[in-house]
């Protein structure tokens, strides 16, 4: 740089000393009175620096502060002048027109500056600290230690790094905890539910040196692991089965990555492709094997789960990216990634251009959206089958829907023909017979005196709507009376009120076919095609219809139909359409005379005005016309029935809520975070402090890249993270104590070369995790006893040296696992999808959003996650926030624990069950089977006197109940599931 500039100088005919000298007179007091101070060692604004070249070069938030030779490029001059929406700098007031005026000319001339001092940084550090950073160091394989006086037979590479700290402070391993204590420990850990009887009962008698290890087999093959250590894998992701916006949509396709994510624990997926695939599943899907792509499709859930902001979360997708970012940080990488977003990180070597370049990869990727309070309904669902397998098996439906729809084409051009041709015919014959308006809540009968018919003429009762298509549903009668004759009536409403969707035209009452037709006359008189069945949920409420209007009704209920407005019983209505008439016809099945009466009525008063109405008289045979258009529109019936039939049966193509290739493109700076502040784009990349990689190919999103950067056996942070997160879920804390955070900020291992040793077991072994279960579970570190020493507490009074296991209490899920699996009630098949509503009736808002609990006796894994709202029983017992990041639950005691033990209705249920299976036994045996189910061991005699007094004086306080006992044994099981000994794990 220093040499080209240099060139650049001569060139010019200037020297490098002159342009520095230059540089020492004229420019360097200017930025050292009005920049320095906000810009320099004590204070970094913005994250810039500008009193070193190697500051302004970086840059700041925005990127490099000066471009040499192009002042009106660069940022720094754009200050001076406060152009572009960048803030007037300095803040106290605008430089003089001459300072200004030699700031530009000196970046003009190419900016030379001498001053190479001070220290590169990235982010809150210098690029040396970066560098020398413990969680950036190569994951070596350290020596494992030799430790004085070691038996023989101690072999465990585990053990000897713990007990090489131990030694050096005095301390040594406490004895190994009793079977019963282990095989307790070691099933909750695995499992997250208690042995059995029987199981405790098999590895008390097994006398066998690998009888511990058989345990660990059998429980890492079990199905529970996965439900267990998916658990904890979920709180990192945080899981949930809600998009957390303020309407807090449901994400029905959710459960599959729950699954995935279970299935995968039990399958040992090694952990680098575990990743990778929620990353880029969706990527390696499409290179095959065909028989992963559904599952890897899946597994790109975690980045679609991200949650979702405000009222309409399209518009709020950098939060969104933000949380994605943060979670893929801190869960991946232990790093606190978000922290970058609006300027470079405090005091981690992440920089804002870091959280820029991830942020590209994360906005080329296309999310599937969940739906919010203004876009209801979900979109960007990803199918479960590759683009050309479905092909396959949708072809012959789509043949078969095509020759279906060409059917329907023809025959309702048939039937368009036909209604043309009775227009014609009406048109010739037309005679008004009677017409008028009716107000808005009018209500006006018409009698039309006696007319002269002949068989096959036709009578047209029309509705019209008035401009303000007011009154909408109209109540109707259309009566006639033959006169002389057999003096035979056809009412309209009577007719159509014994069976009204038996066809149209409908018969009369005296067994005629074709006299009532009920027409769409909004262009010529065409057959209202379709029949609907109890409209609105509303039994006996029956319609024919064209679309939603123009459509005639019949109430056939006892009572009236509370609809859109309240239809009286056994009657008949017509609504109809905005832009045209709906009319009822009556097509003369005689010759002769017949006197017409009728009633039109306003059904539902409120709009600005009523509707007009017109009878009509067409004195010729149009029976030709009409016949030929109701065998067209019998055969349009049945194809459209048959077309309903086929898609009732249509494959159903089934989805995910995942994530897939969007539009690929570099991401610009938020400028101060702000979306709509945008600085110059980021091209993306790797973290600069692990190499600053850019992607392979510019027009894809760069995620295959990204988790091939994450999974990498080279990446310092990945194994580490991991190793130390398995080692926390089995002892209770992590070697490094703040498992999220590697950075500076974060705390230092207590057991460096552990960490680093198990991390290279880890990969070494193919990044299984069962392999470092059973690694850990076999060392005596793990098997010891819980027993607190004082002497051992004095010189390490937190155990961070692990000379004792450190007793825990049951997490909430596996407390209510216990609770249900003790009383018999443990569903222990997996979940699937929960019942939320169909997504066609949502209507979810921030003032009602989505907030059910669906009750189950499955384990609590499978318990529906809502994001705005927390479960009762998790947030009481500390389960994870499915808002965030959780790497580690907290345990609190709060009052309102106790109470729940006193008295929620779900505790009570168990016990009562519990109680039940107690009493099913011998009376002898039932104190042996209560402790034996609920604390994996016989009573103690003392055990035994307690029981037998409390189950006494409960009876008698009872009196003469005649089901004392079992309220007293219910008595006695609760007092036994709120004891310590069942919820804290030794």
């Amino acid at each position: 740089m220093r040499t080209s500039l240099a060139l650049v100088l001569f060139a010019l005919g200037t020297s490098p000393a002159a342009a520095d000298d230059a540089f020492e007179k004229e420019v360097r007091p200017l930025l050292v009175k009005h920049c320095v101070g906000c810009h320099g060692p004590e204070k970094q604004k913005g994250g810039l620096r500008l009193d070193t070249r190697t500051g302004w070069e970086t840059g700041g938030d925005s990127g490099p502060a000066i471009r040499p030779k192009k002042p009106d490029e660069s940022l720094f001059i754009k200050a001076l002048h406060g152009k572009d929406g960048l803030s007037q700098m300095p803040p106290a007031g605008k430089l003089p027109d001459r300072d200004i005026a030699a700031l530009t000319k000196w970046v003009r001339d190419g900016a030379a500056d001498p001053r190479t001092g001070g220290p590169v940084k990235l982010g809150g550090v210098t690029l040396e600290e970066a560098r020398k950073w413990w969680a950036f160091q190569p994951v070596r394989r350290p020596a494992v230690p030799d430790i004085e006086g070691q038996k023989p037979e101690t072999r465990n590479e585990i053990d000897r790094f713990v007990l090489a700290k131990l030694a050096a402070k005095g301390l040594k391993l406490a004895p190994a905890a009793d079977k019963r204590t282990l095989l307790r420990r070691a099933t909750y850990d695995l499992t997250g539910l208690p042995p059995a009887p029987e199981e405790v009962e098999a590895f008390l008698k097994d006398g066998a040196p690998d009888a511990f290890a058989k345990v660990v087999d059998r429980l890492l093959a079990s199905p529970h692991y996965g439900e267990r250590w998916g658990r904890h894998w979920l709180d990192l992701v945080r899981y949930a089965d809600t998009a957390g916006e303020n309407s807090d949509h449901p994400l029905p396709h959710a459960w599959r990555y729950r699954n995935w994510v279970i299935d995968a624990f039990n399958r040992d997926v090694p952990y680098d492709e575990f990743l990778r695939e929620q990353l880029a599943g969706d990527l390696l899907a499409a290179k095959g094997p065909p028989e992963k792509y559904a599952a890897r499709v899946v597994a790109t859930g975690y980045l679609a789960l991200a949650r979702r902001f405000d009222h309409d979360s399209d518009k709020f997708m950098h939060l969104t990216h933000e949380d994605g970012i943060d979670t893929l940080g801190k869960a991946f990488l232990g790093l606190t990634l978000g922290c970058a977003r609006c300027h470079d990180h405090k005091y981690d070597a992440v920089t804002a251009r870091d959280y820029y370049a991830l942020y590209g990869i994360f906005e080329s990727t296309k999310f599937a959206f969940p739906g919010c309070e203004a876009k209801q309904q979900p979109r960007d669902l990803v199918p479960l089958l590759p683009p050309a397998e479905w092909d396959r098996v949708v072809k012959p439906y789509r043949e078969r829907l095509a020759k279906l729809d060409a059917a329907i084409r023809a025959a309702s051009g048939e039937g368009r023909k036909h209604a043309q041709a009775a227009q014609a015919a009406f048109v010739k014959s037309r005679r008004v017979l009677s017409q008028g308006e009716i107000s808005e809540g009018g209500d006006k009968t018409f009698d039309a005196g006696e007319i002269e018919v002949g068989a096959g003429e036709m009578l047209l009762l029309s509705i019209t709507p008035l401009k303000n298509h007011g009154a909408d549903t109209t109540l109707i009668e259309f009566d006639l009376t033959e006169v002389g004759g057999q003096k035979r009536r056809w009412r309209a409403r009577d007719d159509l009120l014994r069976d009204a969707l038996a066809n149209n035209p409908h018969a009369d009452g005296y067994g005629a076919n074709g006299v009532w037709w009920l027409l769409d006359a909004r262009n010529q008189p065409t057959l209202l095609p379709e029949s609907v069945r109890d409209l609105n949920g509303k039994p006996g409420l029956h319609a024919w219809r064209n679309g939603d209007t123009p459509s005639v009704l019949v109430n056939g209920a006892k009572n009236e139909a509370a609809v859109w407005t309240k239809l009286p019983p056994q009657s008949l209505f017509v609504h109809p359409a905005p832009d045209g008439n709906v009319a009822i016809g009556w097509l003369s099945p005689i010759s002769g005379k017949v006197t017409v009466r009728g009633r039109v009525k306003d059904a539902h008063p409120g709009g600005p005005d009523g509707v007009g109405w017109v009878l009509e008289r067409f004195a010729a045979d149009v029976r030709p016309f009409f016949s030929a258009q109701a065998e067209a529109a019998v055969k349009l019936a049945a194809l459209t029935r048959e077309r309903a039939e086929l898609l009732k049966a249509a494959p159903t193509q089934e989805v995910a809520f995942a994530v897939t290739e969007g539009q690929a493109a570099d991401a610009r700076l938020h400028l101060r975070g702000d979306p709509e502040k945008l600085g110059d784009a980021v091209p993306r990349r790797w973290l600069e402090a692990l190499g600053g990689t850019p992607i392979t190919d510019a027009t894809a999103s760069g995620r295959l890249d990204l988790a091939n950067w994450v999974a990498s056996k080279d990446n310092p942070l990945t194994a580490r993270v991991m190793a130390n997160r398995i080692w926390l879920h089995h002892f209770g804390k992590g070697l490094v104590a703040t498992p999220n955070d590697f950075g500076t900020r974060g705390a230092a291992p207590t057991h460096p070369e552990l960490l680093d040793w198990l991390a290279s077991e880890f990969v070494r072994g193919g990044w299984k995790a069962k392999a470092l279960h059973r690694a850990i579970m076999l060392s005596q570190t793990y098997q010891q006893d819980a027993t607190h020493r004082d002497a051992a507490a004095k010189v390490d009074p937190t155990n961070e040296l692990h000379w004792r296991f450190e007793r825990r209490r049951l997490s909430a899920e596996e407390m209510r696992d216990t609770l249900l699996a003790v009383s018999g009630q443990l569903d222990r098949k997996p979940g699937a999808a929960h019942p939320f509503p169909p997504e066609s009736a949502w209507s979810y808002t921030q003032h009602v959003p989505f907030g059910t609990f669906f009750e189950t006796d499955k384990r609590s894994v499978y318990l529906v996650q809502v994001r705005n709202r927390r479960h009762p029983f998790l947030g009481l017992f500390d389960g994870a926030d499915p808002n965030a990041t959780t790497p580690q639950r907290q345990t609190t005691t709060v009052p309102t624990q106790a109470l729940y033990f006193l008295n929620d209705p779900f505790f009570h249920a168990q016990a009562e069950k519990l109680s039940d299976r107690v009493l099913a036994k011998p009376e002898a045996d039932r104190a042996s089977e209560l402790f034996r189910l609920t604390l994996q061991r016989p009573p103690t005699e003392r055990d035994r006197a307690f029981a037998a007094t409390f189950l006494k004086r409960y009876q008698a306080a009872l009196g003469n109940r005649p089901d004392a006992d079992r309220a007293a044994w219910a008595a006695l099981s609760r007092v036994v599931l709120a004891s310590n000994e069942f919820l804290f794990v030794e």
